[in-house]
Formats: structure tokens, sequence, C-alpha cells
């Protein structure tokens, strides 16, 4: 049953599509019901109870419009739907809802247990060597140089054991003649600078996207077929815990996109 509901931004919700195919509505009439709702909310001393986000159809691999709603603006929204079959599902979203809060707070009362020093010292030296290992198949099997396979491999190693890689990052060698290139190293390699002077990874990824290379699928950029010649797509994680893939350019790259510059200019 908690499949009906999850975590999102400290908060328990559950998303207008659930809701829409649950209780037999179609989802536009949803959209519509919650946008009615928000319009009438009070813009002052209001906790959110809906949160604006999009999801991808899996058919056709558009982004669509969605809404993701805590238990208040759940409880809001399916007021006034009636029927024993809707009754039946108010209460098993409720269910829902009470069921994955209980569960939270049981994981919150479990006392934490102090690590054995000597054991996270030797499970360090094991991740470490792991990290060299799962970074030269890396390199082996995907053809990418060994810098960009140990950041992969301190990533993927560092989660599996629960231990921060970030300290060695520092000691990651440059490339000297590096095989791909970021936006970040594209625009500044090209001069394509926003308006305070600073390369834009922005502008690259619109020129890129104009001339057909790659595309939005939800929050990140994917190769199209006419750009797949021309890098490759990578997993990464940012500072903030977020992670996803990332696309790496080669060099040809440049050629393509400085040719459209000395066009616009």
């Amino acid at each position: 049953m908690n499949e009906l509901v999850t975590v999102y931004n400290h908060q328990l919700v559950t998303n207008s599509r659930q809701v829409a195919e649950h209780f037999g509505k179609e989802h536009r009439h949803v959209l519509d019901a919650i946008r009615k709702l928000k319009k009438g909310m009070p813009k002052i001393g209001q906790t959110p109870m809906f949160y604006e986000t999009t999801y991808v159809n899996e058919q056709n691999g558009q982004t669509y419009p969605m809404y993701l709603m805590n238990r208040d603006g759940f409880s809001l929204l399916v007021m006034g739907f009636t029927g024993q079959k809707a009754l039946e599902w108010k209460l098993k979203f409720l269910e829902a809802f009470n069921a994955m809060e209980k569960e939270i707070r049981k994981q919150q009362a479990v006392p934490k247990i102090s690590p054995n020093p000597h054991y996270r010292t030797r499970m360090i030296k094991t991740a470490v060597k792991d990290v060299a290992d799962t970074a030269t198949m890396i390199a082996d099997t995907f053809g990418v140089k060994k810098p960009m396979a140990m950041t992969a491999a301190m990533q993927m190693v560092g989660r599996a054991y629960g231990v921060d890689m970030t300290p060695l990052k520092q000691f990651i060698p440059a490339e000297t003649n590096p095989s791909t290139l970021t936006p970040t190293m594209i625009a500044k390699e090209l001069g394509i600078l926003n308006s305070k002077g600073n390369p834009s990874p922005q502008r690259v990824n619109a020129m890129l996207n104009g001339k057909g290379l790659q595309e939005k699928v939800g929050t990140n950029w994917v190769p199209t077929a006419i750009g797949k010649p021309y890098c490759e797509r990578v997993p990464y994680t940012n500072g903030n815990g977020h992670s996803g893939y990332q696309l790496l350019w080669n060099h040809h790259i440049l050629e393509l996109l400085k040719d459209d510059q000395e066009v616009g200019h």
C-alpha cells in the first residue's frame, strides 16, 4: 500500500497521476482541480500543500506537468469525490500516509550504533582498493581515460560502502589532452560567455540543442541519433547529492559550434 505515498522535501506526498488513476479521473481534470484550489488559497502564512513538477511519458518520451501533494492537499482535493469506490480509495490513501509516517518514526527511534573504528579503517582501505580495481575495469570496458574512470569509480564504490570519497578527488590527475569536454569547457574554449563574462554552459547546451545534437528528457540532456557519435553519456553526483547523467563531448564538437559562431557573426 505504501507505493501510494513517498517522501519529498521532508514531507509525505502522493501525486496527481496516482489520484487520477485510482479515483477514475482524467489526469487533466485533476490538474485543473488542483490549479483551482491553488488559485483560491491565501498567498501568505500557508504551508504549501501542492508542488508542481513533471514526469516523462514512457510511451512517447514527452514531458508533462504533474503535482505532488501532502496529506492536507490530498484531503482537500478528494473532499468532493463521492461514491463507494471513492470512499474506499480515500481510506486506502490515508492508510498509506499513516503507515509510512509510522515507519519513518520507527526508523528514527532506532538507536544509532557507534561504528568500530578498526572495522571502519579496514572498510576504507578495502573501498580505496575497490576504487582502483573498478576504475581499471571501467577504463578497459568503455575505453575512457583513467581520470574519468576514477571519478565514476569513486562515486559508485563510495555509495556502495557509505564512504565519503571527496578527499581523494584532489589526487585524480588532470588530463593534459582530455578526450572529452563538458559544456562549461566548450564555452571556455570558444569564448561563449554570459552577461557577467563567465563561460556559459547554458548557451552551449542551447546551441547543441539547436543543432539537433541533444534534447531534454526530464531534467537531463540526452543525445539524439545525430549527436551520439560526438559524445558519451556518463553518471555524475554533485555536491548536493543529486545524481544523474551528463553528456561529455569530443573535440570535433568545437568545429561544429565554431562554424555556428562564425555564421552568427
